[in-house]
């Protein structure tokens, strides 16, 4: 084997005793070349240490628009758990499915809008956007550009760009009679984003749940955030809330997390026999022994399985696409 050496493909074709083109071919999806020849030169490649710049090759050749087996993931917030936890399904479904993922980090709108001109460039085969609390008008974009795109966390209601999205409504029914059947009725909610939809529907699932079973009105908690501090100051600001109430349910998991903290280490609230706590995403931290917090869950591998199957369709520009698909939360009970 060369040693101290890019190995290239003149290496290869040398090596296999075949042309520099058969070399391109063996690697280029629905080339023409002999299946003998190619896994000959497979092998050389293996034995070389090969590896072909897929990159390279599609900036290169930009009139053809092949496949360049790209897809970035847009995410807005990778300090929240859930949204950690969902990058990782997607990448392990698209790595699986022969895709290469690449990460861009969105916060503001402007932000948004310059990764997604700068995506044209890369040529990207789709996008995936984890941007929750960012208008769906920012994605337009995208649409000029001929990029397929697809949403999770924010529905487009002109039903122009298909989205894949946790029945949040239903989460936050399966948290309120969770709640009712502990016994509690003096509850509360505690609010992520004011402009998060998840948020906003969750809430609204819980309300009109408790409402209709028990006649009971919960109060809104509002911690601005879904992380960990906004949820532990939250919990600080409202003790006297939290006091009174024997049940809340968290817009997230991360939100969740500070509230117990809280109530552990400065409110003297014990958990659950004065308070039971739920959560909603069922990120792996939810299961730490410290937490064992019972959440509402959302199907990460089946959102991550829907949003390939999703994209797969609109690159074979298939007529039979859904633009908002919701599925099913469910209960994760532990000790909260």
């Amino acid at each position: 084997m060369m040693q101290n050496k890019k190995i290239t493909a003149s290496d290869v074709a040398l090596y296999a005793g075949v042309s520099r083109s058969a070399v391109s071919r063996a690697f280029t999806e629905g080339a023409s070349i002999d299946p003998i020849k190619q896994e000959k030169i497979l092998a050389a490649a293996k034995v070389l240490g090969y590896q072909p710049n897929f990159f390279a090759r599609n900036l290169s050749t930009p009139t053809a628009r092949k496949r360049s087996h790209l897809v970035a993931i847009l995410v807005s917030g990778l300090s929240n758990p859930y949204e950690s936890y969902l990058f990782e399904a997607l990448t392990t479904a698209l790595q699986a499915h022969g895709k290469q993922p690449i990460l861009l980090n969105v916060k503001q709108a402007h932000d948004l809008e310059n990764a997604i001109m700068q995506l044209s460039g890369y040529q990207v085969d789709g996008v995936i956007a984890i941007v929750g609390s960012l208008p769906v008008e920012y994605f337009s974009q995208c649409l000029k550009l001929s990029l397929p795109l697809v949403t999770l966390g924010r529905t487009d209601e002109r039903g122009i760009i298909p989205s894949i999205q946790t029945d949040n409504i239903k989460a936050g029914e399966i948290a309120a009679d969770y709640l009712l059947k502990q016994g509690s009725t003096k509850l509360g909610f505690v609010a992520g984003r004011v402009d998060g939809q998840a948020s906003v529907e969750r809430l609204m699932g819980f309300q009109n749940r408790l409402l209709n079973k028990g006649g009971i009105i919960p109060i809104c908690l509002d911690a601005g955030s879904y992380d960990y501090q906004a949820g532990f100051a939250m919990a600080v600001q409202k003790s006297d809330d939290l006091h009174r109430l024997d049940g809340v349910f968290c817009a997230s998991d991360a939100l969740a997390m500070g509230v117990i903290d809280c109530c552990r280490q400065i409110l003297d609230i014990p958990i659950p026999r004065r308070l039971s706590v739920v959560g909603c995403d069922d990120v792996p931290m939810a299961a730490w022994q410290g937490y064992q917090l019972t959440t509402v869950a959302q199907p990460v591998v089946e959102i991550a399985s829907n949003i390939i199957v999703l994209l797969e369709k609109i690159w074979a520009k298939s007529e039979n696409i859904h633009t908002h698909i919701r599925l099913e939360p469910y209960l994760q009970r532990r000790n909260t």
